[in-house]
C-alpha cells in the first residue's frame, strides 16, 4: 500500500532522513521505533507532506505523491493523527469528530465511523457535548485518534500516541490501536515505547539518526542484543 523510495530530508545543512526505504503492507499494523530525535514524526510529516522531501519518492496504492499537496493526500486516504493531540480545544467532542469527517460527503459513512468511534471510546460518546480542552490527557489522546478515524482513511499515521500518559492509559490507547487494525485499516505507528510497539506491530523499523538500521518482526528483533538492551532494558 505505501512505499518509500530512498527518502532525503534537511533541516538546513542537517540531515533528518537518510535514504529510508520503507514498505507497509494493506492491512498491516507496522510501527518505527528509536531515540529522541531519530526522525520518526518527520517521517511521518514527508508521508502526509506536511514537510517536503528533499529527495526520494512516495507511492501510495501504485501512485506516486510526494508531489501532491497535503490536501490531496487526505483526499486520496491517508490521515494523520498528529503528535501532542492537536485538538481543537474550544470546540466539543462531536465537533471535533465532525472536523476530522471534512471530507466525507457520504453520510451513511459518516455515521458509520461515528458509531465505530464511539464503540472503541465509549467515554467520548460520554463526553460528546464537552469541550475539548476540558478532557483528561487520555480523553484527549481517544479524540485525537478517533477524528482521524472520521476521514475514514485507508492509511493512518499514528505519532507517539502514548506520549505523556500514564501506564493503564497507554494500556487502553493501544487496545483500541489493535481493534483498529481489527477493522482493516492499515496503520503505520511511530511511538517511543518500544514495548508497546512490538507488542502490537506486524512488523518494526528501527530509525536511529534518521537511518533505519534494522527491521523485522518481534521475535526478530528479540534476538539483536543491542535492540534488548537499547529499547527493551533486558
Amino acid at each position: 500500500m505505501l512505499e518509500l523510495q530512498k527518502i532525503y530530508h534537511y533541516y538546513g545543512k542537517a540531515k533528518a532522513l537518510e535514504e529510508i526505504n520503507l514498505t507497509v503492507k494493506e492491512g498491516a499494523l507496522d510501527a518505527v521505533i528509536g531515540p529522541n530525535g531519530a526522525g520518526k514524526s518527520t517521517l511521518l510529516r514527508v508521508i502526509s507532506k506536511l514537510e517536503e522531501p528533499d529527495r526520494g519518492k512516495v507511492f501510495f496504492n501504485g501512485e506516486r505523491i510526494d508531489e501532491l499537496d497535503p490536501h490531496e493526500i487526505v483526499a486520496r486516504g491517508i490521515v494523520h493523527c498528529p503528535e501532542r493531540r492537536r485538538l481543537f480545544y474550544d470546540m466539543t467532542v462531536l465537533e471535533n469528530l465532525e472536523l476530522g469527517a471534512y471530507l466525507v460527503k457520504d453520510r451513511d459513512i459518516f455515521e458509520k465511523n461515528l458509531n465505530l468511534v464511539f464503540e472503541i471510546f465509549p467515554r467520548l460518546e460520554e463526553r460528546i457535548k464537552q469541550r475539548a480542552g476540558t478532557l483528561s490527557g487520555g480523553e484527549q489522546q481517544m479524540l485525537a485518534i478517533g477524528r482521524a478515524l472520521m476521514g475514514n482513511p485507508k492509511l493512518l499515521l499514528m505519532d507517539e500516541p502514548s506520549l505523556g500518559l500514564a501506564p493503564k492509559v497507554k494500556d487502553k490507547i493501544f487496545d483500541a490501536i489493535l481493534k483498529i487494525k481489527e477493522e482493516g485499516t492499515t496503520t503505520l505507528l511511530v511511538e517511543q515505547d518500544a514495548m508497546l510497539a512490538m507488542d502490537i506491530a506486524d512488523m518494526i523499523h528501527v530509525l536511529e539518526e534518521g537511518k533505519i538500521e534494522m527491521r523485522g518482526t518481534k521475535e526478530e528483533l528479540m534476538r539483536e542484543p543491542r535492540i534488548k538492551k537499547a529499547y527493551l532494558g533486558i
